[in-house]
C-alpha cells in the first residue's frame, strides 16, 4: 500500500513537472525588435553614390527612416549616400524612431587599377554595382546608378562596362567608375545586353509588344555616352540575348511569342532577321555552342503559369538552320523553372540555372546527358562563364550572393560572395 502511494506521488510529481515544462514552452519567446542597415560591409568609390536600405527584425510595424551621416559625405531621405572626392570613412545612421536605430561604417575608396581581373555584378532592386578583385574575391567597391540595374557586358579593350538600367543604357569607365547615360527610351524597360561587331551594343526591351521595337541598338559616341542607332522588332517580351560569330550575329528569345530569333548586324548598325524557330512556352535564357554549332534555350515555365501547355526544360537547335534537335530535356522537376544557360566549349559542358530548385544542372555536350547538379542559393539567375579560367559565376537573386564554380572539376569554389540587393547579371573585366 505504501509502495502504491509512493508510486502515485512520484507520478503526480512527474505530471506536474511536465505540465510546468509544457506551460513554459507554450509561452512564445519574445525578442526586442531591432533594425539592421545594409550593406553592412560598405565600400563606395570616391565621388559616387551608394544606396543603403534597412531591415526591421522582430516587428511588423512600418515606419519612416531618418537617415544621417557622421563624417564626410552626405545622405538623402531615401538612404542614398554620396561620397566625397577623397578616401575617408563615415558612419551611416538609420533611425526608425522609438529607440530603434543602427549604423554602419562606409569607406570611400579609389577605383582599382585596371591591372587585374575584375568581377562586376548588377543588382536589380537597388541599382547597385558591386566590383570585386576576381583573383582574391575581395570587394573593391560599389556604386549605385539609381533605378533598376539589369544586364551588364564588359568591353575589355575599351575598359568599359555597359549596363541596362530601366529605359537607359549606361556606359561606365572602369578606370574612374564614372558613367554616361543614353537618353531614356520612353515606354521601355531594358533587360539583357550583348556586345556586337563594329562597336554596337544590343539591348532587349522586355516591355515590347509583338511587332514593336524590342531590341535597341546603341553605339558609344565621342563623349562616351551611348547613342541609339536603330531598333528592330523581336516578338512580345524579348528577354534573352546571345552574340555569336564575332558579334556579327545575335539571338533573342521572346517569352510571350514562344520563339527564338536570329539577327545579323550590318556596318550601319541595322539589325536584320535571318532566322526564327518556334520554342516551347516562355523561352528565357539562350547560349551558343560554337564548336558543335548548337543553340540552347531554357524554357522558364511551370504548369502554374501555362497549365497543360507548360513544357519547362532545355531545348537544342542545330545551326545554321535553327532546326530543333530531339525533345525538350528536363532540368529537374516540373517546378525547376530553368532560366539561364552558359556553355564552356573547351570542357564540352552546358550549365542551366534552375530558378525554382536553387541549383545548376550540368549536361555533357553533344550528348546532353546530365552529369551533375551543383547547389546554388535562392533564385539563381543568369550564369556567366569565364572560359579562360573555367569559372562559372551565378548570381543568386533572392539570396543577394554570387556562387562560383570550377567548370572542370564541377566543384563549388569558396563561399558565395555577398552582393547587393537582387543580383541578376555578372560580367568580367580580364585585366590589362
Amino acid at each position: 500500500m505504501k509502495l502504491a502511494i509512493g508510486i502515485a506521488v512520484v507520478g503526480v510529481a512527474v505530471v506536474l513537472i511536465a505540465l510546468a515544462e509544457n506551460a513554459g514552452r507554450s509561452q512564445p519567446r519574445t525578442f526586442a525588435p531591432r533594425i539592421a542597415v545594409l550593406p553592412n560591409a560598405a565600400k563606395v568609390f570616391v565621388g559616387r553614390d551608394l544606396q543603403f536600405r534597412t531591415a526591421l527584425v522582430g516587428s511588423t510595424q512600418t515606419s519612416d527612416i531618418t537617415w544621417s551621416v557622421v563624417g564626410p559625405g552626405s545622405i538623402d531621405r531615401n538612404g542614398l549616400y554620396h561620397a566625397g572626392d577623397a578616401p575617408a570613412t563615415a558612419d551611416v545612421v538609420a533611425d526608425a524612431g522609438g529607440g530603434l536605430a543602427a549604423s554602419v561604417t562606409v569607406a570611400s575608396v579609389r577605383p582599382p587599377k585596371l591591372r587585374h581581373p575584375l568581377l562586376l555584378s548588377t543588382c536589380y532592386e537597388d541599382g547597385t554595382i558591386n566590383v570585386w578583385d576576381a583573383r582574391t574575391s575581395q570587394l573593391n567597391g560599389a556604386f549605385s546608378v539609381g533605378g533598376q540595374a539589369a544586364g551588364i557586358a564588359v568591353d575589355a579593350r575599351a575598359g568599359r562596362a555597359v549596363i541596362a538600367a530601366d529605359a537607359q543604357l549606361l556606359a561606365v569607365d572602369l578606370a574612374s567608375m564614372r558613367w554616361r547615360a543614353s537618353s531614356a527610351v520612353s515606354g521601355s524597360r531594358f533587360s539583357e545586353v550583348a556586345l556586337l561587331a563594329g562597336g554596337y551594343i544590343a539591348v532587349t526591351d522586355n516591355l515590347a509588344a509583338s511587332g514593336k521595337p524590342g531590341v535597341r541598338i546603341f553605339r558609344i559616341d565621342a563623349s562616351g555616352a551611348p547613342t541609339l542607332v536603330s531598333s528592330v522588332a523581336a516578338g512580345e517580351t524579348p528577354e534573352g540575348i546571345a552574340a555569336a560569330d564575332g558579334g556579327h550575329t545575335f539571338y533573342v528569345t521572346s517569352i510571350n511569342s514562344n520563339m527564338v530569333m536570329r539577327f545579323a548586324i550590318d556596318s550601319a548598325g541595322r539589325a536584320h532577321q535571318t532566322g526564327v524557330a518556334q520554342t516551347a512556352t516562355r523561352p528565357f535564357g539562350v547560349a551558343v555552342d560554337p564548336v558543335h554549332h548548337v543553340l540552347f534555350v531554357a524554357d522558364n515555365d511551370t504548369a502554374t503559369l501555362s497549365g497543360s501547355r507548360a513544357h519547362p526544360g532545355l531545348e537544342a537547335f542545330a545551326l545554321p538552320r535553327m532546326r530543333r534537335v530531339g525533345n525538350i530535356i528536363s532540368t529537374g522537376s516540373g517546378a525547376s523553372l530553368p532560366l539561364g544557360v552558359a556553355v564552356d566549349p573547351s570542357e564540352a559542358r552546358l550549365f542551366v540555372t534552375n530558378e525554382g530548385l536553387a541549383d545548376v544542372a550540368v549536361f555533357a555536350i553533344p550528348s546532353l546527358r546530365r552529369i551533375a547538379t551543383l547547389p546554388a542559393a535562392l533564385t539563381p539567375w543568369l550564369p556567366f562563364l569565364d572560359a579562360q579560367q573555367h569559372r562559372l559565376y551565378v548570381p543568386n537573386a533572392r539570396a543577394n550572393s554570387i556562387s562560383v564554380y570550377d567548370t572542370h572539376t564541377l566543384r563549388v569554389i569558396g563561399t558565395p560572395l555577398a552582393a547587393c540587393s537582387y543580383p541578376t547579371s555578372v560580367a568580367l573585366y580580364g585585366g590589362a
